[in-house]
């Protein structure tokens, strides 16, 4: 299968669903989208979810493709719809195949569709200026500057962390042991931004430009599924 985005083929990988199964899921680890046939993103189970963490931190890449306004169905290449949607009180959007054989999602989007994703609270943002200058949009891929920008001047998607407390309670209901859980240091994840080699300035990066949050914040949670 091809990406809708950057017609390059996409990596087709197996992960563990509800049922007593396996399903395979492609990615576009350049566009940063995820293409879902039918049901596939309500199928997977907890430890499904965990190792979709693991294979976006594994192939994270400071290369980020802009997608095009118009996409088309890897399957039938009918126009693909813009799609809001809303997960109990959490609002997330894809692309849908008006002929039903899927969809396609970016990693932001699937993170919040499962509500591992929330704004920074203020004391945060005053964290994250006095260690980092720059973020990249967790959508988009803009330069944020955070001593002027709260969201993205560009997709106006707010800056956006994951959500400790959801990541916790995937990583109990896998686990299945005692209380576990696993906050995210903000201090440890601007310093983890901070290690991070910056990116290509030839992809347009910004002087000060070192990622984005929810990257590093995957890079976090697996490292933290190691321990378990």
């Amino acid at each position: 299968m091809n990406c809708p985005g950057c017609g390059a083929a996409m990596h087709a990988l197996d992960f563990e669903a509800s049922l007593p199964s396996r399903i395979t899921i492609d990615f576009c680890f350049d566009c940063q989208v995820i293409w879902f046939d039918a049901h596939e993103s309500t199928e997977l189970s907890p430890g499904g979810v965990l190792e979709v963490f693991k294979a976006l931190n594994a192939n994270r890449s400071d290369k980020r493709n802009a997608l095009p306004a118009l996409l088309d169905c890897p399957r039938c290449h009918a126009r693909l719809e813009p799609t809001q949607d809303l997960q109990r009180t959490t609002h997330f959007s894809y692309y849908r195949c008006t002929w039903g054989h899927g969809r396609l999602t970016s990693f932001l989007q699937f993170l919040r569709e499962k509500n591992f994703i929330r704004p920074v609270s203020g004391a945060e943002l005053a964290t994250l200026k006095a260690k980092v200058r720059t973020i990249q949009c967790s959508n988009c891929g803009a330069p944020v500057d955070l001593e002027h920008e709260t969201a993205c001047a560009y997709c106006h998607s707010p800056i956006s962390i994951l959500d400790p407390d959801a990541v916790s309670n995937t990583l109990h209901e896998l686990a299945d042991a005692e209380a576990h859980r696993q906050t995210i240091d903000v201090v440890a994840l601007a310093d983890a931004l901070l290690q991070r080699p910056p990116p290509d300035p030839g992809r347009g990066a910004r002087n000060g430009l070192v990622g984005d949050l929810v990257a590093a914040g995957i890079g976090i949670v697996v490292g933290a599924l190691r321990k378990l």
